[in-house]
């Protein structure tokens, strides 16, 4: 397949990887340097194993300037630049390209929309966590399923996505109820990524810490009542297992908002707690702890002016 991804950082990279074992691949990416960085050396992939590997049968290009269509786009920019990537990225879709977002937050698959049939649309979450170290170099640092699906139910789409996925390497499941797991990704988001970025600290250490473990069992509680009243039913405890579960298996990988904070770069808080913010106020549902982090992020943002930057 022709396959293009749109945003190269670490969970791009990742992808674009694994994909180009078997398919011709484009990197897009707005940081010109990063994308001098994959024509000159490929990605290089550390595996949790210690081992690493090289792959340098892809390319890389500004992100605007590919005009030839794709066979597969996804979607891994921030939620928060999605609609101006996809917009100086339209020459890519054609009638029966197929679109792809594995990005964090939710709303992405309504962006696209704007741009291909809903039928084209695949909507996605991976359990799988990668931090960017510079230079087409990343450090995979924890696995899982690749969940995909569809608005529509089952479509041609899913199955074709599914096999690309699963010859790259990668555990592809197809989920006949994708809002569920949106609901799921979104749970875990609204507290790993929010906690670690203001502590600045591995996804495990959520779990070594009482305080911050009773703050997220708040976050995540709020987000469970959001859910129901929007029609989508979890139980509390169902739910925080799964947190978890998440912050054991990934225990050392850093989320994307804290390599973010670290970095002095945007967040997608909006996109994340900030829509649980939002359903709160459409359902009149109250999210106190939820409208906290969200102005505590972006006070934090807010801040970066103030640190010295390498």
């Amino acid at each position: 397949m022709k396959i293009v991804i749109i945003g190269s950082g670490a969970m791009g990279c990742l992808y674009g990887a694994y994909l180009s074992k078997s398919n011709e691949v484009t990197m897009l990416d707005v940081y010109q340097p990063q994308v001098d960085a994959i024509n000159k050396n490929g990605i290089t992939v550390l595996e949790e194993d210690g081992s690493e590997k090289n792959y340098k049968n892809l390319k890389a290009m500004k992100s605007g300037e590919c005009k030839e269509k794709a066979d597969l786009v996804i979607v891994f920019v921030k939620s928060n630049y999605a609609e101006s990537a996809l917009r100086e990225n339209k020459a890519l879709f054609a009638d029966d390209t197929i679109v792809m977002t594995l990005q964090n937050g939710a709303g992405n698959d309504r962006k696209i929309m704007q741009y291909v049939p809903e039928k084209n649309i695949v909507i996605g979450t991976s359990k799988h966590n990668s931090v960017n170290m510079g230079e087409g170099k990343v450090r995979h640092s924890g696995t899982g399923a690749t969940t995909i699906g569809s608005n529509l139910g089952s479509t041609p789409a899913l199955t074709k996505i599914q096999q690309t996925l699963t010859e790259a390497g990668f555990l592809a499941e197809i989920s006949d109820d994708i809002q569920r797991i949106i609901w799921s990704k979104l749970f875990v988001n609204l507290s790993i990524n929010t906690f670690t970025a203001i502590t600045r600290s591995p996804i495990g250490s959520m779990i070594d810490n009482k305080y911050a473990w009773d703050f997220a069992e708040k976050m995540i509680c709020e987000a469970v009542d959001v859910a129901e009243a929007d029609g989508t039913h979890f139980s509390y405890l169902e739910v925080l297992n799964m947190v978890h579960h998440v912050c054991e298996d990934a225990g050392k990988g850093f989320s994307s908002m804290s390599q973010d904070v670290m970095n002095c770069r945007l967040t997608e808080i909006d996109a994340i707690n900030g829509a649980i913010v939002q359903q709160a106020k459409h359902y009149n549902v109250a999210a106190p702890y939820n409208t906290l982090i969200v102005d505590l992020i972006h006070a934090i943002e807010g801040a970066y002016k103030y640190q010295k930057k390498d």
